[in-house]
């Protein structure tokens, strides 16, 4: 059957309203586009069921997508970016479900006629790595720090082609992306992606979303830092427009603090567990 795949189009203001245009396009197994058709389902997170793959627009140039894993018998909402440089288009942690991974690529292709020359994985998690083979093994340049590498080997994880150091600066023409290792957190070897034309912060899963209530997978977490190397984000990347992270709701800039509550909570809770 033909996998549905929603786009969000680039939204217009009418008055003091943002209008958007909500599509499904149905790809048949070659990745042909089918009948497109206006639908209302909302984007919300259906943990029970694997929701549809989105694509919403930040800016003119840069995108976030939304891919469905199954964790632990239920389904997650995984986020994503693609953005378009003047050399291609370029990929921070491709999606989750690998029924997602060639559709994407097309729809670049189809609304954006963009090839895609770079992927970037933030860390060695199957959610943010696991597309880093199907992408290697079709020549698109993937990434990923040392210290990623090493992880995905020791757990049997897909590896990128190119290693790279954690802090590094990527010129795409005169499009810049920035990465930047703050130190342990939910993973080793998490690291965040800015960038500064867009003043987008991309906190991958480093950063839990305002909505989440406790602070997720914790079996590689290093909770004991965490806090303190999420604030260091604060005050090295001000005033962003937005700040995606690595699961649900992305819509709030509140994402570093949020973060930070959660690891006090789960810190406070742990100490007094010790003391009784």
């Amino acid at each position: 059957m033909d996998a549905p795949f929603m786009i969000k189009l680039a939204g217009k203001k009418k008055g003091n309203r943002k209008l958007w245009q909500v599509w499904t396009l149905y790809i048949t197994t070659a990745f042909l586009w089918g009948a497109l058709m206006v639908i209302s389902i909302p984007a919300s997170a259906q943990l029970t069921q694997k929701g549809p793959f989105e694509i919403t627009p930040l800016t003119d140039s840069v995108f976030l997508f939304t891919s469905y894993g199954e964790f632990n018998g239920r389904f997650y909402p995984a986020n994503g970016l693609f953005a378009l440089t003047p050399k291609g288009a370029i990929i921070i942690d491709g999606p989750w479900d690998p029924k997602d991974r060639l559709p994407l690529l097309d729809s670049i292709w189809q609304q954006h006629h963009a090839k895609v020359i770079f992927c970037l994985a933030t860390h060695f998690h199957e959610d943010r790595s696991g597309a880093l083979k199907a992408y290697g093994a079709i020549g698109i340049p993937t990434f990923s720090t040392k210290m990623t590498d090493s992880l995905c080997r020791l757990h049997h994880e897909p590896r990128a082609v190119h290693l790279m150091v954690p802090d590094t600066t990527f010129h795409f023409g005169d499009f810049t992306l920035q990465t930047y290792y703050p130190g342990p957190g939910h993973a080793p070897d998490n690291i965040v992606v800015w960038l500064p034309d867009s003043k987008i912060l991309y906190g991958g899963c480093f950063l839990k979303s305002v909505k989440d209530d406790n602070l997720g997978n914790l079996s590689d977490a290093n909770v004991a830092v965490w806090g303190q190397n999420a604030g260091k984000l604060k005050t090295r990347f001000k005033h962003p427009s937005y700040i995606i992270v690595g699961h649900g709701y992305w819509r709030s800039l509140k994402a570093i603090d949020h973060t930070i509550e959660l690891v006090r909570q789960y810190n406070s809770r742990q100490k007094s567990r010790q003391a009784h």
